[in-house]
């Protein structure tokens, strides 16, 4: 239970692993408990990017230049 406790009432989640522990956690639970807007930033290209997003987080690959739509500024934080 530690991630989903973790990413209780936060606004931002940062994978920098590739464990598979990772991969396999349940994300709609942990986007039901977190802040909104939900933020994820995968270090390691290891998650569903499509899956994650039609759940709600906005995704961000770290060290990867994002799409001309995507700027954190757009958001409120």
């Amino acid at each position: 239970n530690e991630p989903y406790a973790a990413a209780k009432d936060s606004h931002a989640i940062v994978v920098c692993t590739e464990w598979d522990e990772f991969i396999k956690l349940d994300y709609e639970l942990i986007y039901s408990t977190m802040q909104k807007p939900s933020y994820i930033f995968d270090g390691r290209l290891i998650l569903d990017h499509d899956q994650l997003m039609s759940i709600g987080f906005n995704v961000f690959c770290i060290g990867k230049k994002p799409p001309k739509n995507q700027f954190l500024t757009q958001s409120p934080l």
